[in-house]
């Protein structure tokens, strides 16, 4: 078979010998920079492509392909998907000597595409372990944080701080069972003694405070998404969900998703890691691995190696094992929907309640701010979650008075049936406006998440 290289090709697949895909016309090219042979697409979201490949020049071994290929058109949001994916390359040439780091082969441009090589990994990765292994123990999450502690003690030591870590970027090695941290593509440098400012870049749930809503990365920052890591794959509790209703707060609270009690030492460490504040957490991989074992000599110049490799994993269908899982939205993100759409249609209906009985702008809008206020910020939501809604419905409610005044609807509530029938039309306008309203905030942010 030969893959066809466009990105948007619907089914790229094309027995051999084709010149011309089948599927969408592009040009088939059978060697890639006249070495790389395309074998199947492994995944791909954002502003890249995966694929299989095998490299004839080493004897068909294969090797992973990624191939830049934005969907943005703004020329400022192009240069930044571009200086990203070379970012990676960089980085991958920078970290890639060591053993559980992807080695980077090769990054050029050909056919207007930037492509970058890298070693393949043969596995799967902490996601997939977690759904088909089912929650891991105390022993399980020591013997990854020993595997995994020196691989960011390296990371740290070469000024990069990775900003992603979370259980798809961490692969479960087949041939030694040995961890292997991959995607560097938001990895950022670290500048200065003491953080980096940029694009708040990194997954919602998984990344610290300081990355989301200042820019700021440490190798703290790091820490605490392994924390967070830690978390998931000990209880199957969504991070996303989590921090979509409750903010941060959910550190705090962390222990009671367990669901299987966990000794003092383990508990003290993920206490420590998944602290809101960065100064408060842990400030180097190293001073983690001492408190795993208090044996473990002091922070040198040298190199970190695995301490402890944990058991073979189970073996899962080759598909699997080559591709990364899709990303869901999470069911958190449905349910407010619902609820702002319910609480802007009432908000619309207590609006035109009051102005009705009142007949002033002043005491009735007063009225309805203290009413709604009290009735959003008293339910147990996030502080952002509270506050999103009372914004989605100050502006749909702003835009039916508008249409209220503007139309110079007599009193509803004395004109019967036909009154009744006008409220009705006017709820269900303000219901549809939230709708639109957090459809569109959503879409937004999948963008921004997507391509900063």
């Amino acid at each position: 078979m030969i893959c066809c290289l466009n990105p948007d090709c619907p089914d790229p697949l094309n027995p051999d010998g084709t010149k011309s895909c089948m599927s969408c016309g592009t040009n088939l090219v059978w060697l890639l920079r006249g070495r790389y042979r395309i074998l199947q697409p492994l995944g791909g979201g954002g502003f890249a492509r995966t694929y299989l490949a095998e490299d004839v020049d080493k004897l068909d071994e294969q090797c992973v392909v990624k191939q830049l290929a934005p969907q943005t058109q703004g020329s400022w949001s192009r240069r930044k998907v571009i200086e990203l994916f070379q970012q990676e390359a960089k980085r991958l040439q920078q970290l890639g000597e060591h053993p559980q780091i992807p080695t980077l082969y090769a990054y050029f441009k050909e056919d207007d595409y930037l492509y970058l090589v890298q070693q393949f990994i043969q596995g799967h990765n902490l996601l997939q372990e977690l759904k088909f292994q089912g929650v891991f123990d105390e022993a399980r999450i020591q013997s990854l944080l020993y595997d995994l502690l020196p691989v960011l003690a390296t990371v740290h030591q070469q000024q990069v701080i990775h900003r992603d870590i979370k259980p798809e970027n961490i692969i479960r090695r087949q041939r030694d069972g040995r961890l292997v941290l991959i995607d560097f593509g938001v990895s950022k440098q670290k500048t200065g003694t003491i953080h980096t400012k940029g694009t708040n870049i990194g997954s919602f749930g998984y990344a610290p405070l300081e990355q989301m809503h200042k820019g700021e990365a440490y190798p703290s920052s790091d820490l605490y998404c392994l924390g967070v890591t830690c978390f998931h794959l000990m209880t199957n509790v969504s991070p996303w969900e989590l921090w979509m209703n409750q903010g941060y707060s959910w550190t705090l609270s962390w222990r009671q998703h367990l669901l299987q009690p966990i000794g003092d030492e383990l508990d003290y460490i993920l206490n420590r890691l998944l602290q809101v504040k960065h100064e408060m957490r842990y400030q180097s991989a190293v001073e983690v691995l001492q408190d795993l074992d208090d044996d473990l000599p002091p922070q040198s110049g040298r190199s970190f190696h695995t301490i402890v490799a944990p058991s073979q994993p189970l073996a899962l269908p080759p598909q699997l094992q080559q591709q990364q899982p899709t990303q869901h939205i999470s069911p958190s993100a449905k349910a407010l929907l619902p609820w702002g759409i319910l609480t802007s249609s009432g908000s619309s209906l207590l609006a035109i309640a009051l102005l009705s009985f009142f007949g002033t702008l002043w005491i009735s809008s007063g009225l309805w701010l203290l009413i709604l206020g009290g009735f959003i910020f008293a339910q147990s939501h996030s502080l952002f979650e509270k506050t999103y809604l009372f914004i989605i419905c100050l502006l749909s409610t702003a835009f039916i008075f508008f249409l209220y005044k503007n139309l110079q609807i007599t009193n509803p509530i004395q004109a019967g049936v036909n009154g009744l029938f006008i409220i009705v039309l006017l709820v269900i306008l303000a219901g549809l406006l939230a709708y639109i309203l957090i459809t569109l905030s959503r879409l937004l942010n999948q963008f921004m998440s997507k391509y900063f």
